[in-house]
C-alpha cells in the first residue's frame, strides 16, 4: 500500500466510513450519477461531499461543492444542491450551516423536477459550470468572502478565506 487514503468523490456522511453502500433508492441513483460525472471536474475528491438529513436538519440529501480559489488552499464558496427525490435546488450555501444562500448566490440557481438521473445529470451540469467559472461570479477574480468565514467541517486540511 502506497500510505494514501482513497477519498470516493461525493463522499457520504461526515464519518470515516462512507455510506453511499446503505443508501438506497432515488437517493443511491442521485449520488451514483454524480459520482460518475465528477471524476472529470477541475477539482478533489475531498472538495465534494453529500450530507443526510439526519446531519443538516433539513429533510433533503445535500450534495456539496467546496470551491478552492484559484491558486490558493483556501475555500472560497460552498455550493449545494438540495435533493428530495424529485427534484433539486442548488444554490450557493452558508459555509458552516449549509442554509442556501438563495437571495445572496454568487452563481446562476439552479431549479430542476425529473427522476434521480435527471435530476442528477442537471446538478452535475450546474457544478461543472460553476468550477469551470460560467456559471456567475465564482472564481472571484479578488479575495471575497462568499458566505462567512471559517474552517471546514470535513477532513480536508484547507481553509475558508
Amino acid at each position: 500500500m502506497d500510505g494514501h487514503v482513497y477519498v470516493p468523490w461525493f463522499s457520504v456522511g461526515e464519518t470515516d466510513e462512507d455510506e453511499f453502500e446503505t443508501m438506497e433508492g432515488a437517493w443511491r441513483t442521485f449520488v451514483s450519477v454524480l459520482r460518475e460525472r465528477a471524476v472529470t471536474w477541475p477539482c478533489e475528491p475531498d472538495d465534494t461531499l453529500i450530507l443526510l438529513p439526519e446531519e443538516t436538519g433539513f429533510a433533503h440529501l445535500l450534495a456539496l461543492v467546496f470551491g478552492v480559489a484559484p491558486g490558493s488552499n483556501s475555500i472560497s464558496c460552498v455550493f449545494g444542491a438540495f435533493f428530495d427525490g424529485q427534484g433539486v435546488l442548488g444554490t450557493e450555501v452558508h459555509n458552516q450551516m449549509y442554509i442556501p444562500q438563495v437571495h445572496e448566490s454568487q452563481v446562476e440557481i439552479l431549479h430542476a423536477v425529473g427522476s434521480p438521473a435527471r435530476c442528477a445529470e442537471l446538478t452535475a451540469d450546474w457544478f461543472e459550470r460553476i468550477l469551470r467559472g460560467e456559471a456567475g461570479n465564482w472564481p472571484p477574480r479578488w479575495r471575497s468572502s462568499c458566505s462567512g468565514s471559517s474552517q471546514r467541517s470535513h477532513q480536508s486540511p484547507r481553509r475558508y478565506s
